[in-house]
């Protein structure tokens, strides 16, 4: 199982994202430009993944991906398109919920 932390303190997920600190919070713009460079480093992300495992004896990546940490749901939205025909499931899970959102 793969676990994508999506929260701002993942510096590979918001690589060239201008994150901004608002009262000890940190915080970036949801526009457009953002969601894709978030997107392709995402997409980046999990190219890497891939490699590594594939290099394994046992290569179970594509059973399972959980998504997980505060951001701005946009993200999630971006990262759920680019992992759901990666994975046979994706989950999402916070300290509340782990639930799955999809699965094939």
């Amino acid at each position: 199982m793969v676990e994508i932390d999506l929260s701002l303190n993942n510096e590979e997920i918001y690589k060239n994202v201008k994150i901004e600190s608002f009262g000890g919070r940190k915080s970036f713009k949801v526009n457009q430009e953002n969601l894709d460079t978030i997107g392709k480093n995402i997409a980046e992300y999990i190219r890497r993944l891939k490699e590594t495992f594939k290099n394994k004896e046992k290569n179970d990546f594509n059973d399972s991906v959980t998504l997980t940490g505060a951001t701005a749901i946009p993200v999630y939205l971006v990262a759920f398109h680019i992992v759901v025909h990666s994975f046979h499931e994706v989950r999402y899970k916070n300290e509340m919920y782990d639930v799955i959102t999809a699965k094939h």
